[in-house]
């Protein structure tokens, strides 16, 4: 059984290496934390003892990110066909009639689990977080990430929350930011990826996806630079995802330049 688990395990490894060199970051960042099984047909044999032969995968998903996964088409296509890559001569000579099935990912059962259930219910109103990022995600049919209550736009900005988390650095992720100057929604409310105050000091750490976005990104951070928040960074995703610890070192290094 454990000889087992460790070759899902590399499996596993193996699959998000081969979608990060393939440049499906995004859908990476995803399976990283799903879990992955390989399904077996038990059928005596001759011999006295029992043959195993694999049929299928499932993937455990976790909840935040089950219905992203179930309801695209083209993240469980890419999905499939990658893993069926690694497959290949390893566990199965016939990659092309593997049966994959999708299953919700079980949680771990804290103390007191229904009360923690009802206090989360209770505090689940609506908010002033991730309010834009909600808005063009549902242009596109896509839900935010969830993580301890709060929302995010990817798994690497998850990854810098859980960083700052650990230092026990003040951060607010995606929160709202308004100055009425035009009417618009969108010139007048603008969404940082985070706003961080650390030792009296602001500062904002965007997480960028984009290389070619370079005139939008200089005017969304001379919008805030105009009101005294003059440290703005970016970041690569992937290397905020592979590398949480030393994004936040090298910020929390800059900010602190900035310090009055």
């Amino acid at each position: 059984m454990m000889e087992e688990r460790e070759r899902e395990q590399q499996l596993h490894r193996t699959w998000v290496q081969l979608l990060i060199e393939h440049n499906y970051r995004e859908i990476a960042a995803m399976v990283v934390d799903i879990e992955v099984s390989i399904l077996y047909d038990y059928e005596d044999t001759s011999g006295g003892g029992f043959h195993f032969p694999p049929f299928g995968i499932a993937f455990d998903i976790p909840v935040p990110i089950y219905s992203i996964v179930t309801k695209d088409d083209h993240i469980r296509n890419v999905m499939e066909q990658s893993f069926a890559a690694v497959c290949r001569g390893h566990v199965f000579e016939d990659t092309e009639h593997i049966y994959y099935e999708y299953r919700v990912q079980l949680i771990e059962v804290e103390d007191d689990w229904q009360n923690v259930i009802r206090r989360l219910i209770a505090s689940s109103g609506d908010s002033n977080q991730a309010v834009v990022t909600e808005k063009v995600f549902s242009k596109e049919k896509k839900q935010p990430y969830t993580y301890n209550e709060m929302k995010f736009g990817s798994q690497s900005e998850i990854r810098i929350a859980q960083e700052f988390e650990s230092r026990s650095v003040l951060f607010f992720p995606l929160p709202l930011a308004v100055r009425a100057e035009t009417g618009s929604f969108y010139k007048d409310h603008r969404e940082p990826d985070f706003l961080v105050c650390d030792d009296g000091t602001w500062g904002i750490l965007e997480v960028s996806y984009h290389p070619d976005r370079y005139e939008k990104d200089v005017e969304k951070d001379a919008w805030f630079k105009k009101s005294g928040i003059l440290c703005v960074q970016h970041y690569p995703a992937e290397r905020c995802y592979e590398n949480p610890a030393q994004v936040v070192d090298e910020f929390l290094a800059i900010l602190a330049k900035h310090k009055r």
